[in-house]
């Protein structure tokens, strides 16, 4: 008896854990956040967020003293001596036949025209771009979660449409039969019911194949098993801009992502001036050495240590420097050129987000209009078939405006709703 009722317990546990799970509910911002972090390119992105910093750390160390350690040994064949003409000549060994030695050398250097700050300078920037580059490459995530978010909710109210359309001819198709029977329609009459009919669970079926397409891409891109249940929103919001058109744009050229990448490749570009600038200047460097040798592995027979600075300055390179210096100067107004460029492209994405918002406005209050006239049509025609006074082509025709009506109403607000990321994600606030 114990042991069914511990069967029971942990049945109800896992059909509790299994329910849980089936009825996960994902809103559209828990999409948005389970793709940034699942996505295997974000989890690349960060990969080189990451290498980039380490170049950054790397730069900044050239600009730190260096330290080196040599330990070596050496064994002489022959030693060489000197002979003192005493009255009994002497040979004294100048070295010894084992030989070992150690030096230690630290060398800082002090000046060298800019390049090593310059390099750490240029490698700072591009760490900053890697960091800009991934949060574009996220803000356009966002845009294709919410596009496919938006998606499955449409491409589900498309299906109820369809069903509802099969109900309504189906209904329309039960009165066509009874009128039929009665002697009162023709057979065509009749048929051009059954095959409208056939059309709309053709319709359903496709409906029903597009939520399963959907609802696969969202799966997919939130790194879900693509069978599994999507348990979103079922509506699509309807929310409006509080911002003008200078307003986005003045946002779009302080926030945007691929801007601020552009003003860093100009900043570095005359950091590079700077650095080729730098190959006519000398490089100055401090040194000192410390040297211990001797016949033993300790090294302790000799030792002593140096001290000095050194000035390296290259007079001459065959105008390799002066060329660079020069091509340094053009990368410069090219990327110049290249930022001006973008801020066209910004200000484009930026109004055509912004008519598009303005386009789907006016669609949704037109077909807001055109529901409740079809609306009202479908009811006119219907009576007036039940009246014998109008067609099956008249009610199913009113039948197809009114379906195409509320169609046009559904894709209008998800374009509408899709305009509206849209322009966030122009703007650089997605």
């Amino acid at each position: 008896m114990r042991k069914n009722i511990l069967i029971i317990i942990i049945g109800f546990f896992f059909l509790g854990v299994f329910s849980a799970h089936a009825s996960e509910y994902m809103t559209l911002e828990n999409s948005i956040n389970m793709a940034i972090e699942r996505n295997p390119a974000v989890k690349a992105q960060d990969q080189d967020v990451l290498g980039k910093n380490m170049d950054k750390r790397s730069q900044f160390g050239h600009m730190l003293p260096t330290a080196d350690l040599s330990y070596g040994y050496q064994r002489i064949d022959k030693v060489q001596t000197m002979t003192l003409p005493l009255p009994q000549p002497i040979a004294i060994p100048l070295s010894n036949k084992d030989n070992y030695k150690m030096d230690i050398e630290a060398k800082q250097v002090l000046f060298a025209g800019g390049a090593l700050y310059n390099n750490y300078l240029i490698a700072k920037n591009d760490y900053l771009a890697s960091e800009l580059d991934r949060e574009r490459f996220i803000r356009t995530l966002k845009l294709t979660v919410i596009d496919t978010y938006y998606g499955v909710i449409k491409a589900r109210q498309q299906r109820e449409l369809a069903k509802s359309n099969v109900a309504s001819v189906k209904s329309h198709l039960d009165v066509a039969n009874a009128f039929f029977d009665q002697g009162m329609i023709p057979k065509n009459d009749l048929l051009e019911t059954q095959v409208k009919y056939a059309q709309s669970e053709e319709l359903l079926i496709t409906s029903e194949n597009a939520v399963k397409i959907a609802e696969a891409n969202l799966n997919i891109l939130l790194q879900r098993n693509l069978i599994e249940e999507v348990n979103i929103d079922s509506e699509i919001p309807l929310t409006g801009v509080d911002l003008t058109f200078d307003q986005s744009l003045a946002t779009a050229m302080e926030s945007r992502q691929e801007i601020k990448t552009a003003k860093l490749q100009v900043e570095n570009s005359s950091k590079g001036i700077n650095l080729a600038r730098s190959a006519f200047m000398p490089s100055v460097a401090a040194t000192y050495t410390y040297e211990r040798v001797g016949e033993d592995p300790d090294t302790d027979d000799y030792n002593t240590w140096k001290a000095g600075i050194g000035l390296t300055w290259n007079l001459f390179s065959g105008g390799s420097s002066y060329w660079n210096y020069h091509k340094a100067q053009y990368m410069n107004s090219k990327a110049g050129y290249l930022l001006e460029s973008l801020k066209n492209q910004v200000t484009l994405e930026v109004k055509n987000s912004y008519l598009s918002i303005e386009e789907a406005t006016s669609r949704l209050k037109v077909a807001e209009k055109s529901i409740a006239q079809a609306e009202e049509l479908a009811r006119i025609q219907k009576d007036r078939y039940n009246l014998q006074v109008a067609t099956t082509t008249d009610v199913l025709d009113a039948q197809t405006l009114l379906i195409q009506a509320k169609n046009n109403y559904l894709t209008a607000r998800a374009d509408h709703a899709r305009a509206i990321a849209a322009l966030r994600a122009s703007m650089g606030t997605l």
